[in-house]
């Protein structure tokens, strides 16, 4: 296909750190897809050369631009500035900001089918499966799904938008935001911010595709990640998604976040009665200060005795509800 105004129709975009092997995975997946339509964009700030290692010999054998940077990791708000550094330098007019998830085979061209039959599209969110699961349909809205409101797609249980590798935007719209993105730097969620920027634009159309696009290696209780996911989760998205509460509907807006507070309190109950003290389960008076942003929700009184439950009755309660759940089936 002939790139419009010389630019690729799509840059994908992938911060990494200290990642080799999701690295070659990702080129391993994607290299029989690839088309003139792509560039492919990575910032590098890991701390040893094996990953641009890797990607030297992947650039000997893929036909696309492959653009390199090497950079240091930042004290505060790696992820961030690096994915800010790599939509800046995009030259696509969409981007896709790609995490470790491995790419299903007709991934793109699915992708650039949506978007060359629907201009006025500027937000795509893709679904995934557990790749080791078939059978798990990710999320199931019946089939691709079309919006044309941003609230409704805030609403609807689609997860963390703006994490990779779920979402891709129009670059054009995206950057409207870029400037007021810099602000959340640190957040781990400037990606979300720019999301919200997109979805919130008058008269565009937003896709949901039902047949994963990933796969994806859901991440155990307690995991200790590289960002602190009862901050980001619990506190950093609140606090973010408030700052388009002019841009959305109020009722859509409250219910997504009460959907994400949902969410929370259930990782934090789940991980505390298995006893652990990492991820959500880590003690730690954040709590106190998510107890300020949702405690006009009704679910907040729900979940707050449960949330300040001792460890040890928590874990008895726990374990009878696991023993009579496996007895009934």
């Amino acid at each position: 296909m002939k790139l419009m105004n010389g630019r690729p129709t799509l840059s994908i975009c992938i911060p990494t750190y200290n990642q080799p092997g999701s690295i070659e995975a990702f080129f391993k997946s994607v290299a029989p897809q690839l088309t003139n339509e792509i560039e492919i964009l990575i910032r590098d700030d890991s701390s040893n050369g094996e990953t641009e290692a890797v990607v030297q010999e992947c650039i000997k054998t893929v036909s696309v631009p492959i653009r390199y940077f090497k950079g240091e990791k930042a004290k505060v708000g790696g992820y961030d500035q690096a994915l800010l550094f790599l939509t800046e330098r995009a030259n696509g007019d969409w981007l896709w900001w790609y995490g470790d998830d491995v790419m299903v085979p007709d991934a793109i061209q699915r992708i650039l089918t949506a978007i060359h039959s629907r201009p006025n599209l500027s937000f795509i969110w893709l679904n995934s499966r557990d790749i080791n699961d078939p059978s798990d349909p990710g999320m199931n809205l019946g089939g691709d799904k079309y919006f044309k409101d941003g609230s409704e797609v805030f609403e609807t249980n689609v997860g963390l938008l703006g994490f990779p590798s779920a979402t891709l935007l129009k670059r054009e719209e995206a950057m409207t935001g870029f400037s007021s993105a810099k602000r959340f730097i640190g957040t781990t969620l400037t990606g979300f911010y720019l999301v919200l920027q997109v979805l919130s634009q008058r008269n565009k159309e937003f896709l949901f595709l039902q047949n994963p696009c990933l796969l994806s290696n859901p991440k155990p209780p307690g995991e200790v990640r590289w960002y602190d996911s009862f901050q980001v989760h619990g506190i950093n998205y609140f606090v973010i998604a408030m700052q388009f509460k002019g841009e959305f509907d109020r009722i859509s807006l409250r219910k997504g976040l009460a959907e994400q507070y949902g969410r929370i309190w259930k990782a934090v109950i789940v991980e505390r009665a298995l006893g652990l003290e990492t991820g959500f389960a880590s003690r730690t008076p954040k709590m106190k200060k998510m107890a300020k942003l949702y405690w006009s929700y009704p679910e907040f009184y729900v979940a707050l005795p449960l949330m300040l439950m001792p460890r040890p009755i928590l874990q008895m309660f726990y374990a009878l509800y696991k023993g009579i759940k496996n007895y009934r089936r």
